[in-house]
């Protein structure tokens, strides 16, 4: 009997100490729920394929991958529009109110009371910019230094001949003594000019404006003609285009352009009538004050007055990728789970927007959206 009860503990033990070896299974091995594949090894949704890349060149997309990478396309339509030409131009001053304030002649640039003025000061109309004073060469200043002396001593002499003629009045003729007067007046005034010729020049503002640029700082020797500042007006300024085909000018309307990602009205202004560099220069008025900078680059878009035109229009999302001034690759979508790459040429038409010339038809499905999500398929 005793012999049992110690088989029964012992048998009891041996079953309590088994208990965690169960959990654990052969060998640490983890019999628990199954582990979730990974993710790249799981199936599309709905059992689709993965997309591929075709032996033409063409990629096979499923629709939900459509859906998820949001393609979109665009059935393509001819558009009737007016004769649009793509332009490039800079901006500049109006001749009639802007401009370069030279130095009239040679010598050292003085600085006002207050100081040259800054770029984006505003001055008035009138007011003095800089002074300038002459330097003549050494030569020069001695030549001037002797005509001078000379000068002097005819006036004296002059002088005291006409007051000697004065004091003979009754004896002597007035004519003559008048005459002596206007010779020795004559005398006094061409001393005067040519000590003037040494005097400060003012250097004023022919209008009230903004300072675009200062070309020259205080104790500076400037040549005959150098710049001293730049001036416009804000309101007033202009875009110049040379354009490559002098036909361009005739019947030019009103333009859109894009500068620094803002968009500008510009009214044509008028056209020249000479070749520059082989180009025929254009001029478009800037409306309103847009914040321009002179030389700032301007792309804008013309309309030129005659029959309207029908033209293939894509938006710039839909080129994938370009090749050269006029090339470019699309995607087609043609079948319902097909994108096949096409080479096209197009030209600028507008803001945002291309003609196409050949590669594609009315008709036609473009991808506008997510070209290059396919042409990244290998």
């Amino acid at each position: 009997m005793a012999a049992y009860r110690c088989n029964t503990r012992a048998w009891a033990l041996a079953w309590v100490l088994a208990l965690p070896l169960a959990a654990q299974g052969h060998g640490d091995e983890d019999h628990g729920a199954p582990a979730a594949a990974p993710v790249a090894a799981r199936p599309q949704a709905g059992g689709q394929e993965s997309p591929r890349r075709l032996a033409g060149g063409q990629v096979m997309l499923p629709k939900a991958l459509q859906h998820a990478w949001q393609i979109r396309s665009l059935s393509l339509a001819a558009a009737s529009t007016p004769p649009q030409w793509a332009l490039q131009g800079r901006v500049v001053a109006d001749p009639a109110l802007g401009g370069r304030l030279q130095a009239p002649q040679a010598g050292v640039l003085e600085a006002p009371a207050g100081g040259l003025p800054l770029p984006g000061q505003t001055v008035a109309a009138g007011a003095v910019l800089a002074w300038l004073r002459p330097q003549p060469g050494a030569l020069e200043a001695s030549a001037r230094q002797a005509e001078q002396a000379d000068l002097a001593g005819r006036v004296l002499l002059a002088r005291q001949r006409a007051e000697r003629l004065a004091q003979l009045e009754g004896s002597v003729a007035r004519k003559d003594i008048e005459a002596a007067r206007s010779e020795a007046d004559a005398l006094a005034r061409q001393q005067a000019a040519l000590g003037g010729g040494l005097a400060r020049i003012p250097l004023r503002a022919p209008f009230a404006g903004v300072v675009a640029a200062l070309g020259a700082q205080a104790g500076e020797r400037l040549e005959a003609g150098a710049e001293v500042l730049t001036l416009l007006r804000p309101d007033r300024l202009m875009v110049e285009v040379l354009a490559a085909d002098p036909a361009l000018a005739r019947g030019l309307g009103d333009a859109r352009g894009e500068a620094a990602g803002q968009t500008l009205t510009l009214r044509f202004a008028g056209a020249g009538r000479s070749l520059r560099e082989g180009s025929l220069p254009l001029l478009f008025r800037v409306e309103g004050s847009p914040p321009l900078v002179l030389g700032q680059p301007v792309r804008l878009w013309a309309r030129q007055e005659g029959p309207a035109q029908a033209a293939l229009l894509i938006p710039e999302a839909a080129l994938e990728s370009r090749s050269g001034s006029d090339g470019a690759r699309v995607w087609v979508h043609g079948a319902p789970e097909q994108f096949e790459p096409r080479l096209v040429r197009i030209r600028p038409w507008g803001p945002g927007a291309w003609a196409v010339e050949s590669g594609l038809v009315a008709g036609e499905r473009v991808v506008v959206q997510g070209a290059g999500l396919l042409g990244s398929v290998r």
